[in-house]
């Protein structure tokens, strides 16, 4: 019945009864789990210290590797895996990912616990007590006018991939803030201009604020006039100690705002910024509007034509709005308070246990 119903052969079903088909399909693996796991630890490690691998790098130690052990893989040209093994091995190790780095300063790595712990000895002073809808943190963001490249479909062997799209290095400084609970304040919105046009603050989204300075940035000015005319609003109608966090830039320590902080019951701190997918989310958007008719015919956005994306921005965000700023602060240590969320991060400082695991994977690689 099951041969004409399913359309399988009955030697199959004798063969499988028979425990005939106990192999698992396919070719089999060229390393054993052991030396698989080793590789995976190895690509964490160095991840954790700060170097991470990139695919290339993989399969150029996977060549040492059999190289030194003297083993020859007779499906890789000269022992050197190729891409198709690398993508393989990605596939079949979840634990492990690819992503895009940034960057960051020597100075900026050399952050320790001798820096972190301090700081959240007078964070944990300030906010004790403090609800999360009482914790606030800004973070002033850069729109830019370049939506970025992506992934296209092309001819295989293809040199050069161009798409025609205008974009200039221009950009927008706009002011985020929101709070622990996945609160979203007013956006307070600065233009590089010495003027302020009616028609370049219309159609934004509700409750924004506009500003303009001659360098584009936020100054000492601008500031004042986002924390007095957008927060302090906001904060007057909270009951209890609010706390206002944000980075350390000369131009957010306006003495005006301390003063004001102090007689309404506000500390003013400095911290990480807890930044939602904003800048992912503007390309989208970005991307959108230069394939329009508008976004066609200029190289970069005019002022009359950026509240209108603004708006969109803000709706696009919406969605995860909470989840995102809460997992934002949670990430920053700072609600719920935890100062392990931040020293775990650390180069130098992982947790013991993944120390261990590495450390005893690692060196039975070696010592094969």
């Amino acid at each position: 019945m099951l041969t004409l119903k399913y359309g399988i052969h009955r030697n199959i079903l004798w063969l499988k009864l028979k425990g005939r088909h106990e192999r698992t399909p396919g070719h089999p693996t060229v390393f054993t789990e052991t030396e698989e796991q080793a590789f995976v630890y190895y690509c964490l490690a160095i991840s954790n210290y700060g170097f991470p691998l990139t695919g290339f790098d993989l399969r150029c130690i996977v060549k040492s590797y059999l190289d030194r052990v003297g083993h020859t893989v007779t499906c890789f040209k000269n022992n050197f895996p190729g891409v198709d093994w690398h993508n393989s091995f990605m596939a079949g190790h979840r634990i492990l990912t690819q992503r895009f780095t940034q960057n960051i300063s020597t100075a900026r790595a050399a952050v320790d616990k001798k820096v972190i712990n301090p700081f959240f000895y007078h964070l944990e002073s300030e906010i004790e007590g403090v609800p999360g809808s009482n914790i606030w943190n800004y973070n002033e963001t850069n729109l830019v006018d370049d939506a970025g490249s992506s992934k296209i479909i092309t001819k295989r062997g293809k040199k050069y991939l161009e798409r025609i799209q205008n974009s200039t290095k221009s950009c927008t400084s706009v002011m985020f803030c929101g709070n622990a609970e996945g609160k979203l304040a007013p956006i307070y919105i600065n233009y590089k201009s010495k003027h302020l046009w009616g028609t370049w603050i219309e159609g934004g989204p509700a409750g924004e604020r506009y500003n303009c300075t001659s360098s584009g940035w936020f100054d000492c000015k601008t500031f004042e006039g986002f924390f007095m005319n957008t927060m302090l609003p906001i904060l007057r109608r909270q009951d209890g100690p609010k706390v206002l966090i944000g980075d350390n830039l000369s131009s957010h320590l306006n003495l005006e705002v301390i003063r004001k902080c102090g007689k309404h019951n506000m500390s003013h701190s400095t911290t990480t910024e807890c930044n939602t997918p904003i800048a992912r989310s503007w390309k989208i958007i970005l991307a959108e509007w230069k394939e329009t008719a508008a976004g066609l015919r200029t190289a970069m956005i005019h002022k009359q034509e950026f509240p209108n994306l603004l708006k969109k921005l803000v709706e696009k965000i919406e969605e995860n709005q909470g989840k995102n700023l809460s997992s934002g602060f949670r990430k920053a240590g700072i609600h719920p308070l935890n100062r392990e969320e931040v020293l775990n991060r650390l180069y130098g400082h992982v947790q013991d246990r993944e120390n261990e695991s590495v450390k005893e994977n690692v060196t039975a690689l070696l010592n094969i």
